[in-house]
């Protein structure tokens, strides 16, 4: 519209356009009007090597524009759109998908279940790292079968390109095309469907979806999103506040504590790594011993190194269900002596061999407060009928559940490590007999924990 303005088109041709294209006024993210560039002198020199070497933040423009947004639009909280707005997700859906996604923060760890609230109640106070959770991973189950299937394709669109462009990991050429051809696809289908050709609906195009298209050309000039979002620095600034001392000089009383605090944070970490004896000496503290592993941890493998972290409890007679199905293990594993009482070493912690440690937040005993984080997937196989009734086949599946301990146990003097598995549930598998998850469209998903345990 502002190069239509500035070849000197006239006035019906530049409102033809506008209601083609959907977009009404000038884009603060492409063409700028002469009003901005008068305001914003400063950012001329920027403006002119052009959007793909300044970056904006992905992670700002996805999670706290795009996505909140859309949700707003659809599910007709934001009243400054009236009666414009397209309603997809009504009252009841809304309502429905609050009460799963709350009823799944028992299910993860605490650091997921943070973002796990009832997004009907809570939708206006979630920040950029809930609607990411949202976008990436729990919108694809709670919208499935709730919203008319070409909306929910849309999202689809959106949620896919959020999983290839929020990677953590590096990230390929065909990687980076497929997630603009899939930007591309979601902005097409926004304007198809929401817009319409409408002239009355352009207040619901937001220029945040058209600063889609130069999300992809931003990755590659500057690297992975990761590497330059805000969010740290977020974090950062979160802390400084704790730091304001006086409040009748605050400026001067940040400075002063900031320059004491990295100081002496830079003096204590080159004195216990480049002089430990010395500064131990001084302090009166032991010297600190990085990567030093408690006692009683036991190694599973030395080239990819995982590490069973000990308890703080001591060993316990297996009795119960876990007895039975350790003895079954252990038949199983062909030892030749399965004595009738087995006493066992429990680990409820393990450092896998990227470093994370994984295992309970919370005592095991509160079963209603525990928090997981190891969900764990294993690779099994389920009988079938054989078509034409010639026998059964063994097919190959993937089951799902929650590690509850890891048990070390001598086998004829051999060492072996087990996990304690609490099987899901799901409609697939009602009683979880078998952790089998349940498959809506192209995701495999379930219910609730609470299945046999093995």
């Amino acid at each position: 519209m502002a190069e239509a303005r500035r070849t000197g088109k006239s006035k019906p041709s530049v409102k033809t356009l506008t209601q083609t294209e959907g977009l009404k006024g000038c884009s603060l993210f492409f063409f700028f009007s002469p009003e901005t560039l008068a305001r914003y002198p400063s950012l001329k020199y920027l403006w002119g090597i052009g959007s793909e070497l300044v970056p904006y933040d992905t992670m700002h423009l996805f999670l706290c524009n795009v996505v909140p947004r859309l949700w707003a639009l659809f599910t007709g909280e934001n009243d400054k759109f009236g009666d414009e707005q397209p309603w997809v997700i009504s009252k009841v859906v809304c309502e429905a998908a609050g009460r799963e996604i709350k009823v799944g923060r028992k299910t993860v760890p605490l650091s997921q279940a943070r973002s796990l609230r009832d997004i009907s109640k809570h939708s206006g106070s979630y920040k950029a790292v809930d609607w990411l959770y949202f976008l990436l991973s729990v919108g694809e189950v709670v919208l499935s079968d709730r919203i008319p299937e070409e909306y929910f394709n849309t999202f689809m669109l959106l949620s896919r390109a959020g999983r290839l462009l929020f990677k953590p990991s590096f990230m390929t050429d065909g990687e980076l095309q497929e997630g603009d051809r899939l930007i591309k696809r979601f902005s097409h289908a926004f304007y198809t469907l929401v817009y319409a050709g409408q002239a009355d609906l352009i207040r619901v195009c937001r220029p945040t979806v058209v600063a889609l298209l130069d999300v992809t050309a931003n990755l590659r000039s500057c690297g992975p999103a990761r590497s330059f979002w805000q969010l740290p620095t977020e974090r950062l600034l979160g802390t400084l506040s704790r730091l304001i001392r006086s409040r009748r000089f605050p400026y001067a009383a940040l400075t002063k504590a900031v320059s004491s605090k990295y100081p002496a944070e830079l003096v204590t970490s080159f004195s216990e790594a480049q002089v430990p004896q010395a500064w131990a000496e001084a302090t009166g503290k032991p010297i600190r011993r990085e990567n030093q592993d408690p006692a009683v941890t036991f190694s599973l493998s030395k080239e990819s190194k995982v590490d069973l972290l000990p308890s703080t409890r001591p060993a316990a007679e297996l009795i119960g269900e876990e007895l039975t199905r350790m003895t079954a293990v252990m038949r199983l594993e062909g030892a030749s002596n399965v004595p009738e009482q087995i006493i066992s070493k429990k680990y409820f912690r393990v450092r896998l061999s990227n470093g994370q440690i994984a295992g309970m937040l919370s005592s095991p005993e509160e079963a209603g407060d525990r928090r997981r984080d190891h969900l764990v997937r294993v690779s099994s196989v389920v009988r079938q009928s054989a078509r034409r009734g010639t026998g059964e086949v063994r097919v190959p599946v993937s089951v799902y559940g929650a590690v509850l301990h890891y048990t070390l146990v001598m086998i004829d003097d051999t060492p072996m490590t087990f996990a304690y598995i609490e099987w899901i549930k799901s409609s697939a598998d009602r009683h979880g007999a078998s952790g089998l998850a349940e498959r809506r469209r192209n995701t495999e998903c379930f219910s609730s924990l609470g299945g046999a345990m093995r």
